[in-house]
């Protein structure tokens, strides 16, 4: 199996020694499921994020999904909550394996991605209906890990690390800030998708799914916020597209539109700390705090 030198890159980049040996190890759990399912027609997909993901039959699933998780938490938590999510809103999951990180799933045709609709509202109204739909309000808070919790753990590496974050500490000390007083607010806190946006929005006949859940505690408005991030693409960046977009989707999402715009904020400064720590290619990193920029604008005003 020859996978991408930048996904391995990545990978090692991430996990170090660990990476490395699930690299190493990944012929070997793939040959031992491929012999399981008697699945053919494996074929590697072409864009990779932190997971091998393949394209195959199975005589007893049909078109199926191989998901190996990357060595990390993160993959166990998306085997746990797939469970809990019903199969009129996600990919159904055929089987799992905890200590491989390894999962058959449902193949959506025609699979199409969110992004495909032309009109905002349309993806919009998608968005809100799913995301309804895959909030969890029963749990324990042990079993999945808390945006709270990671998000000042965060905050903390970017203090300790200031060097690296010299030019944007003002946004990341208002951040803090600003998520301290929602704290306040006691606002219920669900199981979240936490990646829910256009590209793991497919469609799935005549409906819309969702695909590769991460599962995070957080408020219901953080659940928006990868789709806000991507949507927000689509537009120039300027304060009023912003505004107007963000007071639309409110509409349709029924929250209030300053406390989407704070959340957002919280979300991307996050994403800016950990693409920083990570070391993502500076154009990501450029983007996504021009975009704080512009958010932070239209709080102060």
């Amino acid at each position: 199996m020859e996978l991408p030198n930048k996904f391995k890159e990545k990978i090692i980049n991430r996990y170090g020694k660990t990476g490395k040996e699930w690299l190493n190890g990944l012929d070997f759990i793939v040959e031992k499921y491929q012999s399981k399912f008697g699945l053919e027609k494996v074929e590697l997909i072409e864009k990779l994020s932190m997971n091998v993901v393949f394209f195959a039959k199975s005589h007893q699933f049909g078109e199926i999904i191989l998901k190996i998780g990357a060595p990390s938490q993160a993959a166990l938590h998306e085997i746990n909550i797939i469970q809990q999510y019903s199969p009129l809103y996600t990919a159904k999951c055929y089987f799992f394996n905890t200590d491989d990180r390894v999962m058959l799933l449902e193949r959506l045709f025609p699979g199409q991605p969110l992004n495909h609709l032309p009109k905002t509202e349309e993806r919009i109204k998608v968005f809100c209906n799913l995301a309804n739909h895959l909030l969890i309000n029963n749990y324990s808070p042990e079993t999945f890990p808390s945006f709270e919790t990671l998000f000042y753990k965060d905050v903390t590496y970017a203090t300790q690390n200031k060097s690296l974050y010299v030019s944007i500490m003002p946004m990341i000390t208002f951040a803090n800030q600003l998520y301290q007083k929602i704290q306040e607010y006691h606002l219920p806190k669900y199981i979240l998708h936490n990646d829910l946006h256009h590209k793991n929005i497919l469609q799935s006949k005549d409906n819309w799914k969702a695909i590769d859940p991460h599962g995070i505690i957080g408020e219901r408005c953080l659940e928006c916020c990868q789709f806000l991030r991507q949507e927000l693409t689509y537009f120039n960046l300027e304060p009023n597209s912003i505004r107007d977009f963000i007071k639309l989707f409110a509409q349709y999402f029924q929250e209030d539109e300053i406390l989407m715009l704070e959340f957002l904020y919280i979300y991307v400064i996050r994403k800016v700390i950990w693409y920083i720590q990570f070391k993502f290619d500076s154009s990501t990193i450029s983007y996504n705090i021009e975009l704080c920029k512009k958010l932070l604008y239209l709080l102060e005003h």
